[in-house]
């Protein structure tokens, strides 16, 4: 009979056979490391991650003279699924087992539904950039509408913004010689309303990472995914000022070094949005996950500058098409090197 228990970090349900009992291995959730308890009965769930697989060389057998009889710990391990903690968007107090918060509608686990996924070991894996691309392409045609018209709105919103600072300073500008803004125009108005743009873009790119994960893993998603950046601002922004100086110092050293940085740190704006992380963390998961696979993102980035080019040799209306593609290959391209899951629909 299979053990089912809760990961005490990032609360996904588990479950692994009985003679993995007192045994520890890393979560396929959160990478956390977490110790099986003894076998105890518990409800079944069909947010379970079944058949949990803990590979041999991850095994770590219990300290010696430990007892692998179900004691204290064990027991506030089962307990652990009864509890209530706070749901992560809205506050409202939920059961740790949810995968959906009864109040916001916020997804709680990352396994889709049924058995609409490729890939759930939950740790990082080497890929093919032709298998990211096929999956790419293949989720791209089921769900274009949503992802174009997401990115269009996205646009859209950053460029009436942008369009209303040079609008405001050419008003500012109407009554000076030669049309030139007064210095009290540019700290009043350019100044703060660039930083605004830059935020607000932000906030934007955020949702946008929201909602590409979850149209790769076939769960909900809509145009107010769009909007759902808030949360996620303070680590963004940590994680912006940890890479700007990397990627800025390596054009400074014969541009190669930055396109190395580019390479080996882009899945930080994911991880930052799907697994919360700080900034260094995000940083130093990013090279683990991107370290095997530096030849694939190399051969992913010439396939995304053709879709660029492709884009550009049709006036750029074909950007309409290629802009929201590119952004879900880079989504299930973090998302296949993460060794998580996605949609087979």
């Amino acid at each position: 009979m299979p053990i089912e228990f809760s990961c005490p970090h990032c609360q996904k349900l588990l479950s692994t056979s009985e003679d993995k009992a007192g045994r520890s291995a890393k979560c396929p959730g959160g990478g956390e490391r977490v110790t099986v308890p003894p076998p105890a009965p518990t409800p079944s769930s069909p947010a379970i991650e079944e058949d949990w697989e803990v590979p041999d060389e991850e095994f770590r057998e219990t300290l010696p003279g430990r007892s692998t009889r179900r004691g204290p710990s064990a027991d506030r391990l089962a307990d652990e699924t009864r509890d209530r903690h706070p749901c992560p968007m809205c506050g409202e107090s939920i059961l740790v087992a949810a995968v959906k918060c009864r109040y916001c509608g916020e997804l709680l686990d990352d396994t889709g539904t049924g058995d609409e996924s490729d890939f759930a070991s939950g740790a990082p894996r080497q890929v093919a950039a032709s298998e990211v691309f096929e999956n790419a392409w293949r989720i791209f045609q089921n769900k274009a509408g949503l992802l174009i018209g997401s990115w269009l709105l996205s646009t859209f919103i950053q460029f009436a913004f942008y369009l209303g600072i040079i609008l405001l300073v050419s008003l500012l500008a109407g009554g000076q010689p030669r049309g030139n803004p007064p210095e009290a125009a540019v700290f009043l108005v350019i100044i703060p309303g660039m930083l605004l743009f830059t935020l607000l873009s932000m906030f934007l790119t955020l949702g946008q990472f929201r909602l590409n994960l979850n149209v790769a893993r076939g769960q909900n998603a809509s145009v107010a995914d769009l909007f759902s950046g808030g949360p996620y601002m303070l680590r963004a922004m940590g994680a912006a000022l940890v890479f700007m100086p990397i990627y800025v110092l390596g054009f400074f050293l014969c541009v190669l070094p930055g396109i190395f940085a580019l390479m080996a740190l882009w899945p930080m704006g994911f991880l930052v949005v799907d697994r919360k992380l700080g900034p260094i963390d995000a940083l130093q998961q990013a090279w683990v996950m991107t370290k095997p696979n530096l030849g694939a993102i190399l051969l992913l980035g010439l396939i995304m500058f053709g879709l660029q080019m492709l884009g550009v040799i049709t006036c750029y209306v074909g950007f309409i098409v290629t802009v929201p593609l590119i952004l879900l290959m880079f989504t299930v391209g973090y998302l296949m090197m993460s060794g998580q899951r996605i949609t087979r629909s």
